[in-house]
């Protein structure tokens, strides 16, 4: 099939006729499409990262779809033949099947899932060519993150435990941590206590004093072996465990935060090399470095790994370089100190000499190769933002989206640096959505310093009409808004209403070299603020079919605290959406991460120490100038932004008589992550904006609402 744009304008040139019929059938399709409405986000079918087979002829991935009735995802697995491009789901049923891994002869793919009613995840193994799964383990709580030893040695997986009940993991054992772990869950005492700096993470308490582990189950007699005897704590206060098995099978290397309770200190995660013969020896490969040292990769010989580094005390907008761990002799070396962007996802070709990897890029995420020894950086495939990158046998896939299509499984062809995509999950669903198109520009920011923006057109634009501008204001606050297509803050679900978008790669940004990024720390609000303003000035002048008498802004995070700075520098916009904004510097020290990211370098002071200059990067300083309408959005279990951040907010702005309207989801986090709670954010978020500046609104929600209770009375 021609899919690209080169090759349908070839196809044109040498049959006419079949254009001028092909081009009547598309005007006749794009007049059946639709906007697309926040409904939609949830009808797309959510691929997970690829992972290859060891022959690289098929790739398994876990593919996502939810229910809004039901209010919850199932996953299952599907295999692709990378020649042929086919496609077959492998596992089905009421469940979620992920984190597929093969055995080394490509027999047999282990995974975890969570069955029916269960609790918790179980692993599994099934033939990849067929046939039932069977189930090996299940344990109170869970397994993730399974890998293969070789030659049929056993599956290594990850699970956490009530350390002075874990014992050897026999069944005495196991039965015990059920029971405890039943009694704890029933209780009617819900208090928790803590003298721990770091308690809770995101959404989760830490209190309960859990340990991961790793553990090692032999196929045959299903017995268990604790890799990590005697460890008493979380590997990281995520709950993550990020580890990778040594071709010879003997060892992994395994990423520990080193820095033990009660964690007053900056977090220093470390990579170890620990035996798989269950002595529990851990050895330190980094402790060269008091930062970060994450993502280990073994070359193929076995002899060396690579791994992603951070050295200074804050990392707030430093680069992740990729540095590489010789065995031998212990010697650490880095591999792209020269390379001014931060790489992620890493993998070495079959033969060792050349690794693979991603990094994001002035807004995309291209695939980049380079020579082992760090040599011959080279970007190869620059469309789109690509993640999940994985090889085998020469083969190269990994995950590509851009701003009108959501992740697909793609493979690359090495020698021409072209990609070819596999996977159409989605591509109904798509040809029947409206999209409007998006561009980049760049314009001249803060301090004259280019300045990347998206910009998204509604359905059915008309340039001779006026539409409203919305400034979208990413969170981070060192992130950065890619080529992709996103689930949460959709550019095109804001459009579909009528409206013109705006999404600006401001200063503080990642992609744009480390300088840009941490050029914000110590100054959130000035940089950042001056570059939305200069982009509306840009915008007005590129576009006239900007109405510039109806411009609102919305962001989240540390967007959310820029809506809050520009609620008392500004009055640009006509109204502004904060959702899981900082708008107090105090309050915020009550986040799950505050000690490690709120210091003077990134904020101008602490509450104990240059007190005068944080408070000068404090919106809730300016609170005299506040008079735009502000929407306030937040999750009651958001740890990272602590909700009461929003209630003190709209507390002041209703004392001041300024129009504002809070809106709280009890059961979500720092995101609002199910689905009849989204597609209701995008109702309240919509419904704001269509009141001070226009275009019209998605329909209220066909389930139950917070005005739904009135009306029924």
């Amino acid at each position: 099939m021609l899919r690209s744009p080169l090759a349908r304008w070839a196809f044109a040139l040498m049959f006419a006729t079949s254009a001028t019929l092909a081009t009547a059938a598309e005007t006749t399709s794009t007049a059946n499409r639709r906007p697309i409405t926040a409904q939609d986000l949830w009808a797309v079918k959510r691929v997970g990262a690829p992972v290859l087979a060891p022959d690289g002829k098929r790739a398994v991935m876990s593919v996502q779809e939810w229910s809004i009735e039901k209010n919850k995802p199932t996953a299952s697995l599907w295999l692709t033949d990378l020649t042929s491009g086919k496609t077959k789901r492998l596992t089905n049923g009421n469940s979620s099947d992920g984190a597929p891994a093969w055995n080394d002869d490509g027999t047999r793919i282990a995974f975890v899932s969570k069955r029916g009613e269960d609790e918790a995840a179980a692993l599994y193994v099934i033939d990849p060519d067929g046939g039932e799964a069977e189930e090996l383990v299940e344990l109170p709580y869970g397994v993730g993150s399974p890998q293969w030893l070789p030659e049929k040695q056993g599956i290594v997986f990850a699970t956490q435990v009530i350390p002075e009940l874990a014992g050897r993991l026999e069944k005495a054992d196991l039965a015990a941590m059920k029971k405890e772990a039943k009694r704890r869950k029933d209780s009617k005492m819900t208090a928790y206590a803590t003298e721990y700096r770091q308690y809770r993470y995101f959404d989760k308490n830490l209190t309960d004093k859990l340990a991961n582990r790793l553990v090692r189950i032999d196929l045959a007699s299903k017995a268990l072996t604790d890799l990590t005897p005697g460890f008493d704590r979380l590997f990281s206060a995520s709950g993550e465990v990020r580890y990778e098995i040594a071709p010879n099978g003997k060892q992994i290397a395994l990423t520990l935060n080193t820095t033990p309770p009660p964690f007053a200190e900056q977090p220093n995660s470390d990579i170890y090399l620990l035996p798989t013969d269950g002595s529990g020896t851990l050895k330190n490969l980094t402790p060269d470095n008091a930062r970060s040292d994450d993502a280990p990769v073994f070359a193929p010989d076995g002899q060396s790994l690579v791994f992603l580094r951070q050295v200074l005390p804050t990392s707030a907008g430093e680069l992740r370089r990729l540095w590489r761990h010789t065995l031998s002799d212990g010697r650490n070396t880095p591999l792209t100190a020269d390379v001014d962007l931060s790489i992620e996802d890493v993998a070495f070709s079959a033969d060792g000499r050349t690794l693979w990897m991603q990094a994001e890029d002035k807004g995309a995420v291209p695939v980049f190769r380079m020579r082992a020894d760090g040599a011959g950086f080279t970007k190869v495939f620059a469309e789109g933002s690509s993640t999940g990158l994985d090889t085998a046998r020469g083969q190269v896939v990994f995950l590509n989206e851009n701003n009108n299509r959501a992740a697909e499984l793609f493979v690359l062809d090495t020698r021409s640096g072209k990609a070819r995509q596999l996977t159409h999950f989605n591509d109904a669903l798509f040809a029947g959505l409206d999209l409007g198109s998006v561009e980049s520009h760049t314009f001249k920011g803060a301090g004259g310093d280019d300045v990347q923006l998206w910009l998204t057109y509604p359905p059915g634009y008309d340039p001779a009409k006026k539409y409203p501008l919305v400034q979208l204001l990413h969170g981070g606050p060192q992130t950065t808004v890619r080529d992709s297509f996103g689930y949460r803050w959709n550019h095109h679900v804001f459009a579909s209403p009528g409206y013109i978008i705006s999404w600006v790669n401001r200063h503080g940004s990642t992609g744009f070299g480390e300088a840009f990024a941490r050029s914000m720390n110590g100054a959130w609000g000035d940089k950042p603020m001056e570059d939305i303003l200069k982009a509306n000035a840009y915008l007005f002048g590129k576009i006239p079919a900007i109405d510039q008498t109806n411009v609102a802004a919305a962001g989240a995070s540390y967007g959310g605290y820029l809506a809050t700075w520009m609620l008392g520098h500004t009055d640009a916009f006509k109204t502004l959406v904060n959702h899981a904004g900082v708008s107090d510097f105090i309050g915020q020290y009550g986040a799950d991460i505050t000690t490690y990211g709120f210091n003077t370098e990134v904020l101008g002071g602490v509450p104990w120490g240059d007190l005068e200059a944080m408070q000068r990067n404090n919106p809730i300083v300016y609170a005299k100038n506040f008079k735009t309408p502000m929407l306030i959005l937040h999750g009651e279990q958001d740890y990272r932004v602590p909700y009461g951040q929003a209630t003190a907010l709209y507390g002041i702005l209703q004392s001041m008589r300024v129009p504002s309207r809070l809106v709280i989801f009890p059961n979500e986090n720092h995101w609002i992550l199910s689905p009849q709670n989204a597609i209701y954010w995008n109702y309240e978020v919509q419904s704001w904006l269509a009141r001070y500046i226009g275009g019209k609104p998605m329909d209220k929600p066909g389930f139950d609402a917070p005005e739904k209770a009135e009306e029924k009375k």
